[in-house]
């Protein structure tokens, strides 16, 4: 702020304006430029548009939560019938639960020992 104050010459106005508007910079008020102006309010819109599009996109990965959570209970309530049914018809209806290491083997008829 200071050598190029003293270096250039200004009128005893523009000198004002200047000074005053260094101080109101150094306080972190934004100077009186019209072209900054317009740059802080298109990227405060910005800002908001970005916000806006995150709370869209929050919103919508709740709701495929929501639908994942759905299609697993419905998924466990098919299997459970399908096993209902099984046990209804007689035969063993092999798991799909995860962490089944072997499937279930078909039971052979006895034969009659001759």
């Amino acid at each position: 702020m200071g050598i190029n104050l003293l270096v250039t010459p200004k009128t005893g106005k523009a000198m004002r304006q200047l000074v005053a508007e260094r101080l109101r910079y150094l306080r972190g008020i934004p100077p009186e430029n019209e072209e900054l102006k317009q740059s802080v309010q298109q990227t405060a819109e910005r800002v908001q548009e970005v916000q806006q599009q995150a709370a869209r996109t929050a919103q919508m990965g709740s709701t495929a939560q929501t639908y994942a959570q759905q299609t697993a209970r419905s998924a466990s309530s098919v299997q459970e019938d399908l096993g209902n049914l099984g046990q209804q018809a007689g035969t063993n209806v092999p798991s799909t639960q995860y962490g089944d290491t072997q499937p279930l083997q078909p039971k052979q008829p006895k034969r009659p020992t001759p």
